[in-house]
């Protein structure tokens, strides 16, 4: 199958890392792939310089007749069976494309739409909707946005990194020391761009809240600002003085970090299905989550892992709290999560389900009286 990516924005963040994710596996898996992003973007260069198939496309203004033509004579050179668009701006061009391929939209975020006549009418002509949680997918559904039978939901995963820990003891040592972390500090990692909607600033409450009960933790914070977001990173770095916090920026070795924590922790005020905690999962760590959107999909409350309402950070504390004083309960639900994330949450899986949806798609897209579409 010859599949063409599409991401029209320039920042990076888990819609970005999931799609080069989805690229990176299709090409070690003899797919022929390209993606499609600004040249001036993060995405764009990220991917490039991992050495995947990338071509320089502008989709600013979707409609413009030089988009159109520029990707039309991509999927046409390239024969290209199907697009996959992850935002927006790149759909609408994409449906300018669909005598010549399948189309297929994914949604990655689980943030409410307005059900216009022209929203309806751009969403329902592509061949099929891929949503990371399924709670997106029912929403697209119930306002007119999706079709039932042409929609999936396709959750996150983690790859064989997570899952296989050959020294997961020597990393924790080697990692902490490289950090400056305590062997013996009891350490939160969170993983996440510092964005107000990712809620680190309740995390960095509920720690203070745990520093005045006698409870000193350590927390690492993974993610990065956006230059929207620079002045919320300033504020969590004035928030988090006098408690033990690391800033470490974006990272690539997300997996070793996990497994140097004694409890992942997700305090976002909104999300699809985060992968964190599917990653988290898989590594063995117990999960602090914030029940909203799809979360609550994957993170059973008791059983692999924990919920708390969003935005609420006494009882984020509350919860961190009775996890690190039970571990032997914590260690149980952990393991139930693992299981889990082992059963339905690898990589491969995903990727199996992703690729049956384009085999769909490309069939409906097939039956079109007016479409061009090699067979």
């Amino acid at each position: 199958m010859r599949i063409l990516h599409t991401i029209p924005g320039r920042n990076w963040g888990g819609m970005e890392h999931r799609t080069i994710e989805q690229v990176r596996w299709l090409v070690a898996h003899d797919h022929a792939v390209w993606l499609a992003a600004p040249e001036d973007g993060e995405p764009y260069k990220r991917a490039k310089a991992l050495g995947l198939p990338v071509v320089a496309m502008n989709f600013d203004r979707p409609w413009r007749p030089s988009t159109i033509k520029m990707l039309r004579a991509f999927v046409r050179d390239n024969r290209i069976d199907v697009i996959d668009a992850h935002v927006t701006r790149d759909a609408k061009a994409a449906l300018a494309c669909m005598d010549l391929c399948a189309l297929v939209r994914s949604r990655h975020v689980n943030q409410p739409l307005k059900p216009s006549l022209i929203r309806r009418l751009q969403w329902r002509l592509s061949d099929h909707i891929i949503t990371v949680a399924e709670c997106t997918r029912v929403e697209l559904v119930g306002k007119g946005l999706a079709a039932a039978a042409r929609s999936t939901s396709i959750g996150g995963w983690a790859d064989e990194r997570f899952f296989d820990l050959p020294d997961a003891g020597a990393t924790r040592v080697r990692l902490r020391g490289e950090i400056g972390i305590a062997e013996d500090a009891t350490t939160i990692v969170c993983v996440g761009m510092l964005r107000p909607d990712k809620g680190q600033n309740f995390l960095l409450e509920a720690l203070g809240q745990l520093k005045t009960q006698g409870m000193a933790l350590t927390l690492v914070l993974a993610g990065s600002a956006t230059a929207e977001s620079a002045e919320y990173e300033a504020g969590l770095r004035l928030q988090a003085e006098g408690l033990s916090v690391h800033f470490l920026g974006y990272r690539d070795d997300v997996s070793e970090l996990m497994q140097m924590a004694d409890l992942v922790v997700i305090p976002s005020l909104t999300e699809a299905q985060p992968r964190v905690a599917v990653q988290a999962f898989a590594t063995g760590r117990p999960v602090v989550a914030c029940a909203v959107g799809g979360v609550p999909e994957i993170v059973h409350d008791g059983e692999t892992g924990w919920l708390v309402p969003p935005g609420q950070p006494q009882a984020l504390a509350q919860a961190i709290a009775q996890v690190l004083r039970h571990p032997e309960q914590a260690a149980k639900v952990a393991q139930g999560a693992r299981a889990l994330a082992e059963q339905r949450m690898r990589f491969d899986h995903r990727m199996a389900e992703t690729l049956a949806v384009y085999s769909t798609a490309l069939i409906r897209a097939k039956a079109r009286a007016w479409v061009r579409v090699r067979s």
